[in-house]
């Protein structure tokens, strides 16, 4: 998980509109919640997420 975190920092200054977000599921074992960091290099669109 400290990759995808040092990840997104690396990225993160690159991006041109960043944008940090929450991204959550529902299954049978409940609630699962995680944060996202999205943007765009150039013409692609990014997302990390742990």
């Amino acid at each position: 998980m400290k990759r995808l975190i040092v990840l997104a920092l690396l990225v993160l200054p690159g991006c041109e509109d960043p944008t940090l977000g929450i991204g959550a599921s529902i299954s049978s074992g409940g609630v699962s919640v995680s944060p996202v960091v999205s943007g765009r290099v150039g013409d692609v669109g990014v997302a990390v997420s742990p």
